[in-house]
């Protein structure tokens, strides 16, 4: 194997995943961190974003360190820098990320197109140009989720059960819009009712998943729960979108972190709503204390060589924290040192010792996220919601009560496979437990490599 003490990696990120930096320097000898900050105008607010961590070294600038073919590994956790990761690759550099591939998450209307003529179910979509088609639309139109492709700064997703309840949402949206109101392209979903929504979290290598991955329940906005388990165990509506879009992860050359979103009928139909062609917000943050081997998974997987994840445990929890305040203004996050491992924080700098959030001016509350990891469920929740009620900051909340909706709705959608009787080798492995020829902690990390139950 490699020694990856004498490797040096260059993540080029956008402000969120800030931590992925600090995560690799765990493994790896020299981590730079980049984010884009130059503009016709520009401050000193985005030069500091990762600044004064002292686990890797904030860079203004990484082309010279580019061109002097001073970087090992290039990590892209993001999915906007697509067009300049082929770029890279096509020049021989070693490089994780999803290349072209940005295209499944930024272009909805052709990642359905694509699903669509694989086979996939695909819910009722519109594409409607314009603030006051949206509003004709609406307004005859309920339980509709209005979307919009690439420039997540101008809207998130939201929904709209009726014109009268979301009105005053389009015209916040038609005020900040200006203009540009009368050319935004929207994609409205039709809800799909009494649904529940799963989903894969890992990442594909050239069109192959490991595995063992993991698959979860997202509460939009404020946190999840996973857990790993067999690819194979993983509900077959969710493993059927990543099936159908093999053939363009292999044209895409895809390398990198991979999640989907499905919302699943009663009637056992998948459709999926939402493909992230790039660490996912949850749960990415979770899976860097999960994934034991990161390292090796992001080096080799670069290279197009899967190296099946090595999880702590078998369950995780996330829970994001959020401040109104941090948007426009300067933010200090307080918590015990020892904790900092499970603490994921966006957009951050170390000043003086403290962190700040680095304010964004873009209309996003969240500011990071707790997680714990455990061998259940409950385990891991009571250990995110401990860590998160120790953190503090102006306005910070941390709705730690959606991780109990969230556990809710994984049981639902793996009821059928955690019926399922145990696999041969479970079998034998809990006569061996029983027979005692292995020890629980043998077990346990079998359980953890294989998914068990």
């Amino acid at each position: 194997m490699t020694n990856l003490r004498k490797k040096t990696v260059l993540v080029w990120d956008s402000g969120i995943f800030v931590e992925m930096a600090r995560r690799l320097a765990e493994d790896f000898g020299k981590v730079y961190y980049f984010a884009p900050w130059a503009s016709g105008y520009p401050t000193s607010r985005g030069l500091l974003i990762g600044a004064g961590d002292d686990t890797f070294e904030r860079i203004e600038d990484p082309w010279p360190l580019i061109t002097d073919d001073k970087i090992d590994l290039y990590v892209f956790p993001d999915c906007y820098e697509g067009h300049i990761q082929h770029y890279l690759a096509s020049i021989g550099k070693r490089v994780w990320g999803c290349r072209r591939g940005m295209e499944l998450e930024l272009d909805r209307p052709k990642a359905k197109e694509m699903m669509a003529k694989a086979g996939v179910p695909i819910g009722d979509y519109k594409e409607i140009i314009g603030l006051d088609a949206l509003r004709k639309y609406l307004k005859t139109n309920d339980d509709a989720w209005i979307k919009i492709n690439s420039t997540r700064g101008d809207m998130e997703t939201f929904h709209a059960p009726t014109y009268e309840k979301i009105e005053p949402r389009l015209d916040d949206l038609e005020h900040n819009l200006g203009a540009k109101k009368k050319i935004m392209k929207f994609i409205v979903e039709k809800g799909i009712p009494d649904a529940i929504e799963g989903g894969y979290d890992g990442f594909c290598i050239d069109g192959q998943f490991p595995k063992v991955g993991i698959t979860g329940i997202e509460v939009k906005d404020k946190g999840y729960v996973g857990r790993t388990m067999r690819y194979a165990d993983i509900p077959a509506p969710v493993r059927l979108v990543n099936d159908a879009l093999v053939p363009h992860f292999k044209g895409y050359k895809y390398r990198g972190f991979w999640s989907s979103e499905v919302r699943i009928s009663p009637e056992g139909v998948g459709y999926p709503i939402d493909l992230t062609a790039r660490a996912g917000s949850p749960p990415s943050e979770l899976y860097q204390n999960m994934i034991s081997n990161l390292d090796e998974v992001i080096w080799y997987g670069a290279e197009g060589i899967l190296i099946e994840p090595e999880y702590t445990d078998v369950w995780g929890a996330e829970v994001l924290l959020h401040s109104d305040w941090a948007d426009k203004n300067w933010a200090h996050i307080e918590f015990p040192k020892e904790l900092r491992r499970n603490i994921k924080l966006r957009n951050y700098t170390v000043i003086e010792g403290e962190h700040y959030i680095v304010p964004q001016l873009c209309g996003m509350p969240e500011v990071g996220a707790v997680v714990a990891t455990g061998k259940t469920a409950k385990e891991a929740i009571d250990r995110a919601k401990d860590i998160a009620e120790q953190v503090e900051g102006y306005y910070l909340e941390a709705p730690i009560e959606a991780m109990d909706e969230a556990i809710a709705d994984l049981k639902k959608i793996l009821g059928a496979s955690a019926s399922k009787p145990a696999s041969k080798e479970q079998t034998a492995a809990n006569a061996a437990l029983k027979a005692g020829t292995i020890s629980q902690r043998q077990y346990e990390k079998m359980a953890v490599k294989n998914g068990w139950n």
